[in-house]
């Protein structure tokens, strides 16, 4: 005969029941809360330390780029990174102006396709300081041929800087393939392909506008083990007294005006009324005594007069006086 409970046996076991029901419930819950949402058309395949270290080349490029930029436009020019988001080409190419600059460009190995965006703005002032205008003002005008192929020299000095931002991590060599306005001509990429997006603030003179450089991820994914940090900058590991050979570079594209004083002398405005044309001004200065070389009006250097082949030559034999009692 089976054994009858009594009644705290059986208040015993409800309890049991009830502390058994309640921890399950707990587990799952707990389960519940480790479950995250995944949206499979925004796929975010970067982490933070892989971030990291693209912000820090992406910020190194605006630097690059700023210093190049100022020096072939003689004018103060900033370009800031403002974000690096992960998004689709679909996103990408919706986000962008209307009329805006694609650059179509292939960062073989690293990338075979890459798009680099400048915004109408930017175009037009880049175009009118390359063009000598002495001002310029932020216009979304419409881009012609003529404005293309006057970017195209500042669109290949941005990818140079680009691939130096990138030489400690990986070396590609950037190359145009399109220039475009249309973002519907565009599709060098699927709508649903991800894509990294880094913007960039740019100043021109005190004019704010923007550009954009869209990498693929999936070219990004490739070069991740690079990308952990302190491996893709190494300027901390620099030993001291190095000179950094990107800068060097930097200096020696930066075009000045040299030139070479003879002598000098007075004349009054009667006599300058009545020169000709084959009349001769004697200057009061030896031919064996130096000659003055001003670099951007700066007297700099002193040297004597020679030829180098048929061309006439300025040999350098020391500073300029002022110059080196300025040094002093």
């Amino acid at each position: 005969m089976a054994d009858i409970l009594s009644q705290d046996e059986i208040n015993a076991l409800a309890e049991a029941c009830r502390a058994l029901g309640s921890c399950d419930e707990g587990s799952k819950t707990g389960i519940e809360k480790r479950i995250r949402l995944y949206d499979f058309s925004r796929p975010e395949k970067f982490s933070k330390d892989h971030l990291r270290t693209l912000n820090l080349i992406h910020t190194k490029y605006g630097t690059l780029f700023a210093v190049a930029l100022a020096a072939m436009l003689r004018v103060d020019t900033q370009v800031n990174l403002l974000a690096i988001d992960q998004l689709t080409y679909r996103e990408y190419c919706a986000a962008v102006p209307d009329g805006t600059l694609f650059a179509e460009v292939a960062l073989e190995p690293f990338a075979p396709v890459a798009v680099f965006e400048y915004n109408p703005s930017l175009v037009s002032m880049l175009v009118d300081l390359r063009a000598g205008a002495a001002t310029v003002s932020p216009s979304a005008k419409e881009i012609t041929e003529i404005d293309k192929a006057i970017m195209r020299g500042i669109v290949d000095l941005s990818l140079k800087k680009y691939a130096e931002a990138w030489s400690a991590t990986i070396e590609f060599n950037p190359r145009v393939t399109a220039l475009t306005t249309e973002s519907s001509t565009c599709q060098v990429l699927l709508p649903s392909e991800g894509v990294l997006v880094c913007s960039y603030e740019v100043s021109v003179a005190g004019n704010i506008s923007m550009m954009s450089v869209c990498l693929p991820s999936a070219a990004v994914e490739a070069i991740l083990p690079a990308l952990a940090l302190g491996k893709a900058i190494n300027a901390r590991n620099q030993k001291p007294g190095i000179v950094n050979e990107a800068v060097r570079k930097l200096f020696d594209e930066v075009d000045v005006e040299c030139t070479a004083v003879l002598g000098r002398t007075s004349l009054t405005a009667e006599e300058i009324a009545a020169l000709e044309v084959g009349d001769i001004i004697r200057l009061p200065i030896g031919t064996n005594e130096p000659a003055e070389l001003l670099v951007e009006n700066v007297p700099t250097f002193r040297g004597t007069l020679g030829k180098s082949g048929r061309n006439l030559a300025l040999k350098i034999t020391g500073f300029h006086h002022s110059h080196s009692t300025s040094k002093g």
